[in-house]
């Protein structure tokens, strides 16, 4: 890694603040299934690496403004090499060696729920594609929403995974300042953006998401998990070529193939999951799902299964592709369901507040010992950790 000095840490702590000043102004999204992202950051320079024993400290201007930024890495980017300027075309990001959060907080006036999302988009590990495309479903709902731009096949493995373990533990260390709650802390993707976000869902407390300070006792492990369409084993025959190659290399070994098959990953104490896929989905398998949610119910955690018949890659919001459209106003439910939001008189359920651990469901000794009424329950210090003294950053 490059040692970072003083002066540098200043300059890029200037850039950092002029990116945010001009983001600042960007206009709101507005609810679509593509991408609304206002064109919130231009690209920056490439960070150096940190010195290992450097702390990361933010100065987050609030309140948050939609299009502002936070940079993941402050104290410079582990593993950072120069790889050029990025690439920033409409709403897709590609070439990213400053991995960063783009904010997307509900509009004024709106009840905050306290949940927040940490949204990875699609791309194939070879670009971004559009952080800001589901503000506008969850930001009505009080859900503050953070695009994740995390690096790509540049760096690839375990570059994607660093990136959205420390947005986790940097939301969850600044909660309080945030305005949101560091036990609701969700982690939503599409595609090759579904693997990041699993990635995160099952290997929180790996070594692959750690960078070799005290920060990295802040707990990754977010709190649930939404994947669309994803790309979640890296095993033949049902892995997406195209992602594994660009995230592992053309020739992975068996131990890196075994590594990031998330499905492989899966313990009692991995979050809830909702997901979503379709039959007709011809760029990922579906069976990538199928031995997620099979590894999920043996583990038993708490997870929703939506496989659908219609509805191309990427397409589940299209009303062309009918009972599929709705997967979002289901996983709505789910999310009241769960306490991440609140309760609605729109709602579609009658009963919408799922009852605590136990019962009849969720008689000690069944599964394991968690009941599937109670499936999913965090470890009693997983999301409650507190970060080091050093690292809480203002």
């Amino acid at each position: 890694m490059k040692a970072s000095t003083y002066s540098a840490s200043t300059l890029f702590s200037l850039a950092l603040l002029a990116r945010v000043a001009v983001a600042a102004d960007a206009p709101a999204a507005q609810p679509t299934t593509a991408d609304a992202t206002p064109t919130a950051a231009a690209p920056a320079a490439s960070t150096p690496a940190a010195t290992a024993s450097k702390e990361p400290v933010w100065d987050i201007p609030m309140p948050l403004k939609t299009g502002q930024v936070i940079d993941l890495f402050p104290e410079g980017v582990p593993g950072w090499k120069d790889i050029g300027p990025e690439v920033v075309s409409g709403t897709t990001y590609s070439n990213v060696s400053d991995p960063r959060l783009i904010c997307y907080p509900p509009a004024p006036g709106t009840p905050s729920s306290g949940t927040a999302v940490i949204f990875c988009a699609g791309g194939g590990y070879v670009h971004v594609a559009g952080p800001g495309a589901f503000n506008g479903w969850l930001n009505p709902l009080g859900v503050t929403v953070f695009g994740l731009i995390y690096r790509c096949q540049e760096f690839g493995a375990p570059a994607p995974q660093q990136d959205v373990m420390r947005a986790v533990r940097l939301l969850r260390s600044h909660a309080k300042e945030l305005g949101i709650d560091p036990n609701k802390i969700g982690v939503i993707g599409n595609s090759a953006g579904g693997h990041v976000t699993a990635s995160a869902a099952t290997l929180y407390d790996d070594a692959i998401g750690k960078t070799g300070i005290e920060f990295d006792k802040v707990s990754a492990r977010p709190d649930f998990a939404v994947l669309n369409f994803a790309v979640l084993t890296m095993e033949a025959p049902n892995a997406h070529v195209a992602s594994k190659t660009a995230l592992l290399g053309a020739h992975p070994t068996q131990e890196q193939i075994d590594q990031y098959s998330v499905e492989k990953h899966v313990t009692p104490n991995t979050p809830p999951i909702f997901i979503v896929h379709s039959e007709q989905d011809t760029t990922v398998k579906e069976e990538n799902d199928l031995m997620f949610y099979a590894a999920l119910r043996k583990a038993g955690v708490r997870a929703e299964l939506h496989l659908y018949p219609d509805a191309t890659h990427g397409s589940g919001m299209d009303a062309n592709f009918g009972p599929t459209a709705l997967w979002q106003k289901l996983c709505t439910e789910w999310m009241r369901w769960n306490g991440w939001i609140p309760t609605s008189d729109t709602s579609m359920m009658k009963v919408q507040t799922r009852p605590a651990a136990g019962g009849a469901r969720g008689a000690a000794g069944a599964r394991g010992g968690a009941g599937r009424g109670g499936r999913g329950a965090p470890p009693a210090t997983s999301n409650n950790a507190t970060p080091p003294a050093s690292t809480t950053g203002t």
